[in-house]
């Protein structure tokens, strides 16, 4: 299991685990991500938020199956 965040504003990702700072979480008035294109299947509230590079690796395109 992962250990809290040391900052109290930063979040963990739940994807790899690693600490960044979500600003809706953190209560601020805008986030990083907000920044970015939605995902095409928005996770459940409660799966938490995932830090910049695994939101980048979501939205990236898939790599193309070899050709046969």
């Amino acid at each position: 299991m992962s250990k809290p965040p040391e900052n109290p504003l930063q979040s963990l990702c739940t994807n790899c685990g690693e600490s960044f700072v979500c600003g809706a979480a953190a209560g601020l008035s805008s986030c990083w991500c907000m920044q970015v294109p939605p995902l095409a299947r928005v996770p459940e509230a409660s799966a938490g938020c995932l830090c910049p590079a695994c939101l980048e690796q979501r939205l990236s395109p898939l790599p193309a199956a070899p050709a046969a």
